[in-house]
Formats: C-alpha cells, sequence, structure tokens
C-alpha cells in the first residue's frame, strides 16, 4: 500500500534510516547478518533500545529475521536510489525549471485539469 504522499516504502525506509542508531544497525546487519545480542553488545545503546531500533527497521520492510538472525532486506534501496536521483536532477536544472514546473501544475489546477502523476516502476 502506498502512503499517501506517494513516497509508500520510500518514506518508510526515510523515516526509518533518519536516526543515526537506525542507520548504523542497518549498516551493521546489512555487511553481516546479526543476532539481537551480537548487535546490542557492538553498539552503545541498551538492549531493549536495539531491540525497538530494530523493530522500526522491520516495519520498515529494511531488515526481516531468517533462523534467528537478522538480515538486510536491500529491495527499497532502488527506490530511494531513484527518489534522491529524481531530488539530485530537480535541484541540479536549478530554481527556474522549478518555478515554471510549479506554475504549469498551478495553471492545471485552475483549470480544473488534474496533473499527471509521474509513474514509478513497481518491484
Amino acid at each position: 500500500m502506498s502512503a499517501p504522499n506517494g513516497l509508500g516504502d520510500v518514506g518508510a525506509a526515510l523515516d526509518a534510516l533518519g536516526d543515526p542508531t537506525r542507520r548504523d544497525l542497518y549498516e551493521r546487519i546489512l555487511a553481516r547478518p546479526s543476532r539481537i545480542a551480537g548487535l546490542a553488545a557492538a553498539v552503545p545503546v541498551t538492549r531493549p533500545a536495539v531491540s525497538h531500533h530494530v523493530r522500526v527497521l522491520k516495519d520498515a520492510g529494511l531488515v526481516r529475521e531468517e533462523d534467528g538472525l537478522l538480515v538486510a532486506v536491500v529491495d527499497p534501496l532502488p527506490q530511494l536510489r531513484t527518489y534522491f536521483d529524481r531530488l539530485w536532477f530537480e535541484a541540479s536544472v536549478g530554481e527556474g525549471w522549478l518555478r515554471e514546473r510549479f506554475a504549469v501544475s498551478r495553471r492545471l489546477y485552475a483549470l480544473g485539469v488534474e496533473a499527471p502523476v509521474p509513474r514509478t516502476r513497481s518491484a
């Protein structure tokens, strides 16, 4: 299911990875599947805090558990890359292009025409 802001899984991944502790845990799990106890021993937060952060990563679809090991899910990463590539493109073309893009959207809205929504590829 997609989020109202159109980000869907990307939004959940961004929210989850917005916390530095979760980013650290995700990177550790990505480099080496681990158990909660192993992660807790490697980071300066309590085991309950690690469990909480891992739960957030799981809920965002970034981590899953296999035979007691936490394994990183990389499926959202290409979507994150696409999201940031789009932002980078829009930033690189400059304010003039963005102003024109929004002006067209406003004109279409005033005419009662729904602006086309960019299509994204499904995984």
